[in-house]
């Protein structure tokens, strides 16, 4: 059964095996503690990139601005990008960012002070690079570079602002935004904290509240999944109606949407993430295997899979955050199950404190065949 052209993701093909599936299809996993220090200490883990071996990791706390800190494959601490202040270079808030990899620059939304910022890598400002906010960017949420010129924008949704999602040249002037699609209600969805997977040359990109999931390629919007699984009691009637942004912003007045936090891709496997489960669909096979969320889930191996936490995926890989507290519990119990990598569990659950930040957890599933 095809949706707009697209794959349906419903019951029929997504298996409740999820001990079996997941552990046929993880191979090993990476344990890598960030660095604790006075410079490097993190608050809410917001966001992760990984571009040339180093995590870029957006930090936000109450009362407090969003930063990006920068460590490396080790999870050693390098630098921070920018500084937050009122001087030359300084920033005031962080909406959003994204990496250009052809200046190797991070760019940096700021909406309080209505400008756009560069930094290099080593998180210094790049003199006379600042640039003024287009006042399209102020409810940004998320930026993804998709290529040289080309940047992806999500908005969150509001009142005062149309736009679900745009494109915008490298500079970030002259946006275009996506205006009218046929979205698909199956309940209970919000604003996707992270919205944007990467399929070769193309991008899959979560709508807010929706279970549409587009595809951008080569300058070209099309719907690509419909995700009905969790309400399979909804009537599905693809392309009966097309849903305008004020139904949008009524039914997420009415608290419609609640569950959808988001996608992270790899290049075998999609991971759509809901409150109370998430799916991990395989793009070769086209099946999924529903995922049970916390850390008080079915274990693999006595080792939790933790979607609800993924906020990075590439190659054969996701990764995902846990507390130090949450990983001393969890190394105990995956030692006295089966031992698997437990020499390497036990060395670095004996080294952190509940004080230290946390540890990231990268799961290395199987490649697709070519």
């Amino acid at each position: 059964m095809t949706a707009y052209n697209g794959e349906l993701i419903s019951r029929t093909n997504v298996t409740q095996r999820t001990i079996e599936q997941l552990d046929s299809l993880i191979v090993s996993y990476d344990f890598i503690p960030l660095e604790t220090g006075d410079n490097s200490l993190l608050s809410n883990i917001t966001d992760i990139r990984y571009h040339d071996r180093k995590f870029f990791v957006t930090s936000s706390g109450a009362g407090s601005s969003s930063e990006i800190l920068v460590f490396d494959s080790l999870g050693k601490y390098l630098n921070r990008i920018g500084r937050i202040g009122r001087g030359p270079g300084e920033y005031l808030g962080l909406s959003a960012w994204y990496f250009d990899p052809q200046l190797k620059q991070v760019i940096l939304v700021d909406p309080g002070k209505r400008k756009i910022f560069h930094y290099g890598i080593d998180g210094n400002y790049v003199p006379n690079s600042e640039t003024n906010m287009e006042p399209t960017l102020h409810n940004v949420k998320r930026l993804y570079s998709i290529d040289s010129n080309t940047v992806i924008a999500c908005y969150g949704v509001n009142s005062t602002n149309n736009n679900l999602l745009a494109t915008y040249p490298a500079n970030l002037k002259k946006q275009k935004p996506y205006r009218k699609t046929r979205l698909t209600w199956h309940g209970n969805s919000s604003y996707s904290s992270n919205p944007v997977g990467r399929d070769g040359d193309a991008y899959h990109v979560m709508l807010p509240l929706s279970d549409t999931i587009l595809r951008y390629r080569n300058g070209t919007w099309e719907p690509c999944y419909v995700i009905t699984y969790f309400n399979e009691g909804k009537s599905y009637k693809p392309g009966k109606k097309e849903t305008d942004f004020e139904e949008i912003r009524q039914r997420a007045a009415e608290r419609n949407f609640r569950y959808i936090r988001g996608l992270v891709e790899n290049d075998r496997y999609i991971l759509f993430e809901y409150l109370g489960g998430s799916i991990l669909w395989d793009k070769q096979a086209k099946r999924g295997t529903y995922v049970a969320d916390g850390y008080n889930a079915e274990r693999l191996n006595g080792f939790p899979f933790i979607p609800h936490t993924a906020c990075y995926g590439a190659d054969d890989y996701f990764v995902s955050v846990m507390t130090p507290s949450s990983f001393r519990d969890n190394a105990e119990t995956i030692c006295k199950n089966n031992g698997r990598q437990s020499d390497e569990l036990q060395r670095i659950a004996a080294k952190i404190s509940e004080n230290d930040n946390p540890v990231l957890i990268v799961y290395h599933l199987k490649r697709q065949s070519r």
